[in-house]
């Protein structure tokens, strides 16, 4: 494969402070325009750029709106739906950050007392459907939140309902945000992997983000809500500063369609369209706000964004608004710290400092790139870095783009100021290579744009990517067809990455998880040698020789699948006991005897070098009506797991079981009803 990187052009800046004001009243008022900016938003968001600017409000809504008339089409302007994305998205916390923050605060540490959300980065906290701080649970199910007391003998002891889908949560202090997806339809999104469909008709999506006060179980209740056109890719929380991240594209058209059939109907409906365009208002293009606050009553609304507040690729790279908001649940849900890019985003990922965005891989071709044919047949992702360091606000700092596509959040990882990126010159989705293979590239800073200083190639040539870990200066990479080589590449010096070893076995990891130095143990599908799937596999690697990575045990459960195999979340390793607890759901059916061998639940093993071991399996309550003839038992799958102190609590959308850690004996069933 021929390996060339283009850097992205530095983002242009909108100069002309039209920053929307807020309104405030014992009813809804409305902001019908952007009015004067009140602070230089734009000079700490983009400070750090050489950018070409706007040189008005005007030049901005005059820039949308030529590019929207080249793309309209009879039916409007199609790909700008809306989706929940990811990253759902993946380290333990080390025992020495533990121990520090248990003497400034006093209480449970994670890691130690607890666990807590499994996590890419260690003290970057991921959006979840359960979070704990090793006294208090809350989780949402059945459309509900509901909060456990975890302190002494476990039990519910309060429950809100939420509205929308697609419910996620952050916990910081006695504050939880809530993110939703509502409103708006859509094809279902997909979970897991990284990869949503943009494949829909016009529709509108909006994002609901609600603070809840979670300081007494008999008071808890929604203090503010905020809603925001567009959808959410993903959210990060780093010392109680959270980030969202939100998708949004062109609101408020009423689009014409042909009225029959053939090339004059359409073209009428063009016409109409380019005219609903040359007439749209800033409102069309920039995302819009209502913000309710529940206990005093009153309601805010307007645009999330002022121009000064918007960047633009100096390359055209559609119409949709990336924005990135900046939330301390301390001071509410105000959204007026946010930054803005004219740019499609899909995959997040965070280091305590840094933020990065990349584009969908389907996403990453400019209009004017296809026109000239610039690119032919490769694929290429933009990546946009932004700098979170400082918690009030996000600044954007630098873009580049590298050939090829990503498979999840976890291709991404920053290290002693490198970004390393694992990309596959292929979309899953529909090929565009004979032969593809994947490269580990290493990129960093220079500027306002990220380069690549060293490539390493030639990896699982005519296979797809399945799972990436990075470990300080080594990334571990496994793609499979027929069988799973596991790749060893060094990438202590940035600049000459080495591939140093590959194992190949039957079957691959689609999540690998770090168990003690030198040690992986990978999630994954067993597989013949012919590729066909057995059943979920879990295996213990050595890595202590990068030339010569090994297996030294593994266990299969045939005919099943684990949701951790996709969503990394679902998978729990408490290490001060050696133990991984992962959900698994198991059918099958022998025609010769007519025997049935079916299990929904979670399987708790202990993993060393020696051995995997299976030492107990938990389910669930038959989640039947009682009473149900002829109904087979039934028990929800387990989708989650926890520990605090002796305590193993497993999650399903029926209830919560607290079992004792060390026998697995039942302490306490809670159902959610």
């Amino acid at each position: 494969m021929r390996r060339m990187i283009i850097t992205l052009a530095a983002f242009g800046m909108v100069l002309t402070a039209c920053t929307a004001g807020i309104t405030s009243s014992t009813t809804t008022t409305s902001t019908t325009r952007l009015i004067e900016s009140q602070g230089p938003t734009g000079e700490w968001a983009f400070a750090a750029a050489a950018l070409r600017p706007f040189d008005s409000c005007n030049d901005f809504l005059d820039y949308v709106k030529k590019h929207a008339i080249e793309q309209v089409g009879p039916y409007g302007l199609g790909g700008y739906g809306g989706y929940w994305g990811e990253e759902s998205l993946f380290a333990d916390v080390s025992a020495s950050i533990a121990e520090g923050d248990a003497f400034l605060r006093g209480g449970p540490v994670e890691g130690v007392d607890y666990s807590g959300t499994n996590v890419q980065v260690a003290g970057v906290d991921e959006p979840d459907i359960v979070k704990t701080d090793g006294e208090r649970i809350f989780v949402v199910a059945q459309g509900r939140l509901f909060w456990i007391d975890a302190s002494g003998t476990p039990e519910i002891v309060a429950s809100i309902p939420l509205d929308g889908w697609g419910h996620q949560l952050l916990l910081s202090g006695d504050r939880l945000l809530v993110m939703t997806l509502g409103g708006g339809y859509s094809i279902e999104p997909f979970v897991g992997r990284g990869f949503a469909p943009d494949i829909v008709g016009p529709h509108s999506q909006s994002v609901v983000l609600t603070e809840v006060d979670v300081s007494d179980p008999a008071s808890m209740e929604a203090v503010r809500t905020l809603m925001l056109d567009g959808t959410i890719l993903s959210s990060r929380m780093t010392d109680g500063s959270i980030r969202v991240v939100v998708r949004s594209g062109p609101t408020g058209f009423d689009w014409a369609y042909p009225e029959g059939s053939g090339i004059r109907a359409e073209q009428k409906a063009i016409e109409a369209n380019k005219k609903l365009i040359e007439d749209s208002t800033l409102e069309n293009w920039v995302p819009w706000y209502v913000l309710k606050d529940h206990r005093a009553g009153t309601t805010a609304d307007g645009p999330v964004l002022g121009c000064d507040q918007v960047g633009q690729p100096e390359e055209f790279s559609g119409l949709s608004m990336m924005t990135i908001l900046s939330i301390d649940l301390d001071d509410g849900l105000d959204p007026g710290a946010g930054i803005g890019l004219l740019a499609e985003g899909h995959t997040v990922y965070a280091s305590a400092e840094n933020l990065y965005v990349a584009t969908s891989p389907w996403m990453a071709w400019p209009a004017a790139r296809l026109e000239k044919g610039d690119k032919g047949d490769s694929l290429w992702t933009q990546i946009h870095m932004f700098d979170i360091s400082d918690p009030e606000t996000a600044r954007y700092v630098a873009s580049g783009e590298v050939e090829g596509t990503l498979h999840s959040q976890w291709a991404m990882d920053e290290h002693e100021g490198t970004l390393r990126v694992v990309v596959t010159d292929a979309n899953s989705w529909w090929g565009s290579s004979d032969v593809p293979d994947t490269a580990v590239v290493a990129m960093q800073r220079r500027g306002d744009t990220l380069v690549e200083v060293g490539a390493v190639d030639g990896l699982g040539k005519n296979e797809r990517v399945y799972a990436v870990r990075f470990i300080q200066d080594k990334a571990y990479v496994v793609t499979f067809r027929q069988v799973d080589p596991l790749y060893v590449v060094d990438l202590s010096d940035p600049t000459d990455p080495q591939l140093k070893g590959e194992l190949k076995i039957n079957g691959y990891s689609a999540y690998l998880h770090p168990i003690g130095d030198d040690l992986l143990l990978g999630v994954g599908q067993d597989a013949t040698g012919e590729g066909r799937l057995l059943g979920t596999q879990v295996s213990v690697f050595d890595v202590s020789d990068p030339a010569d990575p090994r297996r030294l045990a593994k266990l299969t459960f045939d005919d099943a699948h684990s949701e951790a195999e996709w969503e990394h979340h679902a998978f729990l390793w408490w290490a001060p006991e050696g133990i991984a607890v992962l959900p698994l759901q198991r059918w099958s059916w022998d025609e010769r005897t007519g025997r049935k061998d079916n299990f929904s639940g979670a399987i708790v093993l202990t993993a060393t070098p020696q051995r995997v071991k299976q030492i107990g399996e938990i389910r669930h309550p038959n989640a039947n009506e009682p009473g149900c003839e002829g109904c087979d038992a039934w028990t929800a799958p387990i989708n989650r797991s926890l520990v605090i102190g002796d305590t193993l609590f497993t999650f399903s959308e029926t209830g919560v079981l607290a079992s004792d850690l060390g026998s697995l004996d039942d302490i306490a069933w809670m159902p959610f009803s």
